[in-house]
């Protein structure tokens, strides 16, 4: 089977990752062949498989735990354990372009994809440009992403990175991720508990303590607010630890990992999204640009969140929600009473987060981007 796309990825058939979802599945459908490793129900919760061809890494190598084993080995000694696996693959579906998933993980394919003189861009996200960042090797390996292809990143704020780091103007380009945006935007009822709501995983840079305090603060004014936190990871059991501490189990539900269809009724159910995002300061993580966000203003909600990372190209402070310093716990709470006081102010702000979602955040607008950008848009 012929096919002009490959994409390498870590995250095949993950729930919460569903960027990689729309590349894999979505950008060139029944032309797409894929490099990575499955999951597998036994191990992590899946809701998604890939249809056309796949070199499943972590089954050729006994499993995904082995693999990771293995290639950190490999890296140790300059060996590349799965070079002619992944170049016969490549070979036999007559790939034209290959984009890989995350910066490090990336890097094993880029001089196979060299050698057989295709295209290569790299898509960062997240972790693989911030806290890979702080590795004198990592930073040294990126700067191999300046042939042909080069690095796509979410956000002017990872771009710039990127830059300061040494890469080339012209191989750094930066393609928001896109979500689906309803025809119109959703109107909500009156009610007499207001719904606030987080997604996200349990993980330092997501700050759900921060996030809950921030909550508890504008329940303790307005007992009438509810939250919804759906997400699960290290630090759920602190979470739990902190509902339990504080109360909050009458206001408060940990509603742990959803599917994405989960996590779009709930929106569809929520008044305000809420986001506490910062720098892991032991790791220096940081968010890419969150599709959680994204995915909250296409559904109308107003957004209160923190000026970290690529969160301000998104969220318009004033305009379709707020945004407060990373850790302002007690400037979160007021925006969240101002908005849950004001139900005008909510409508006025969920309709401009849906227009500037629509605008600049659709999936349709994403997938003409990168289908332009890697040289596989139609005639």
């Amino acid at each position: 089977m012929k096919c002009r796309l490959a994409v390498v990825t870590p995250d095949i058939g993950i729930s919460i990752a569903t960027f990689i979802r729309r590349h894999v599945c979505s950008l060139l459908p029944g032309e797409t062949a894929v490099v990575g490793l499955a999951s597998h129900p036994d191990s992590v919760r899946t809701d998604w498989t890939v249809e056309g061809p796949l070199l499943d890494l972590a089954r050729i190598a006994g499993g995904r735990l082995r693999w990771q084993v293995a290639h950190a080995l490999a890296r140790q000694f300059g060996v590349r354990l799965d070079r002619v696996w992944i170049k016969r693959f490549l070979q036999r579906h007559q790939v034209e372009v290959v984009m890989g998933e995350y910066l490090d993980f990336s890097m094993q394919v880029l001089d196979i994809a060299r050698e057989l003189g295709v295209p290569f861009f790299a898509h960062g996200h997240g972790h693989d440009v911030s806290a890979r960042l702080r590795d004198p090797r990592w930073r040294q390996q990126y700067l191999q992403y300046d042939g042909p292809g080069g690095v796509i990143t979410v956000s002017r704020y990872s771009r710039e990175a990127l830059l300061r780091l040494g890469l080339p103007p012209s191989r750094v380009h930066v393609v928001p991720c896109g979500v689906d945006v309803p025809a119109q935007p959703m109107p909500r009822p009156e009610r007499n508990a207001l719904q606030c709501l987080a997604v996200g995983r349990m993980a330092p840079q997501k700050a759900p303590i921060l996030l809950l305090d921030s909550f508890r603060r504008a329940a303790d004014r307005l007992p009438h607010l509810r939250l919804d936190l759906i997400g699960d990871g290290p630090l759920l059991p602190a979470a739990q630890e902190f509902v339990r501490t504080f109360r909050l189990e009458d206001k408060v539900r940990l509603r742990g990992l959803q599917s994405h269809q989960g996590v779009l009724e709930a929106m569809q159910q929520a008044d305000i999204f809420l986001q506490h995002s910062i720098t892991d300061p032991n790791t220096g993580d940081q968010e890419g640009l969150p599709v959680s966000i994204l995915e909250g203003m296409a559904q109308s909600l107003p957004v209160v969140s923190t000026r970290e990372a690529g969160i301000p190209e998104a969220v318009e402070d004033g305009s379709t929600g707020f945004l407060v310093e990373p850790g302002d716990t007690e400037g979160m709470a007021d925006r969240i009473v101002a908005l849950a006081r004001d139900p005008d102010l909510r409508g006025r702000m969920g309709e401009a987060g849906w227009r500037r979602a629509a605008g600049h955040f659709s999936w349709e607008r994403e997938r003409a981007d990168l289908l332009r950008l890697l040289g596989l848009a139609p005639a």
